[in-house]
């Protein structure tokens, strides 16, 4: 048996904390900790899934809003299923779409072929890097949507909505290491002129889905099902305005 060389066992313990490293990292970008009644038919909603997304199904009119939803980047999509489903049980069918490689920047034209989105009745938003997506797609679609909202993130960095009138909200979190707020507000002037910023005091980069704490985030200093709620409240204000003609 060879004997361990003191190059070998440094070798050995180096490798190992980097695959432990990346196991723990990939792990955080799991969903976890759904409600039980996330992905279950109810008298308000129904669940369709297909391979390019999950689609909670509000049983309302047809004639209301519905709304287009990209997840973060590398994000399991099922992370933002109860907040896709909170938003459909108020009447709103929300599409959940799964990207390819969990890749928006890559995939989010898709969306174009899924929707019929001349009809002029789809709200598109999406958080991080879904969101960076979410505006990328409005800015080269300028007359398709009806709205558009982002969460978690300081975009649009690249691009410039500012001579847009869509209607836009924009939710950044106040401990949110990955967006922070002096990056949200650095980059206010890209968005619309109409666009409403709401500033979530205490929530964090991770708690917009149900996820483990994201690399290089902070903690927040309130629970995710806060964070969920008052996400989810802002969201319906803003679908309802919308709707009446904002």
């Amino acid at each position: 048996m060879k004997k361990w060389t003191k190059r070998k066992i440094f070798k050995f313990i180096w490798f190992s904390a980097v695959i432990i490293f990346f196991a723990w990292n990939w792990s955080t970008f799991q969903s976890r900790n759904l409600p039980k009644d996330t992905f279950e038919n109810s008298n308000k909603v129904t669940v369709l899934k297909s391979k390019d997304l999950i689609t909670f199904q509000a049983d309302t009119s047809s004639d209301n809003l519905n709304i287009i939803f990209f997840q973060g980047g590398l994000t399991d999509p099922k992370a933002y299923a109860p907040l896709c489903r909170k938003l459909a049980e108020n009447g709103f069918t929300c599409h959940l779409i799964k990207m390819n490689w969990r890749m928006p920047q890559y995939d989010y034209k898709k969306t174009l072929k899924l929707f019929k989105l001349d009809s002029g009745n789809y709200v598109i938003g999406g958080h991080s890097q879904g969101g960076k997506m979410a505006a990328q797609i409005v800015y080269e679609n300028p007359t398709l949507f009806k709205g558009l909202f982002l969460l978690g993130t300081s975009h649009p960095r690249d691009i410039d909505l500012s001579s847009l009138l869509i209607p836009t909200m924009k939710i950044y979190a106040e401990k949110d290491g990955l967006a922070s707020v002096s990056e949200v507000l650095e980059n206010k002037n890209k968005l619309p002129k109409n666009s409403k910023l709401i500033l979530l005091k205490g929530g964090n980069h991770s708690q917009f889905g149900y996820l483990g704490k994201l690399l290089m985030d902070n903690s927040s200093d309130i629970s995710l099902e806060e964070q969920q709620r008052q996400t989810v409240q802002y969201i319906l204000e803003f679908l309802n305005d919308n709707k009446n003609g904002i």
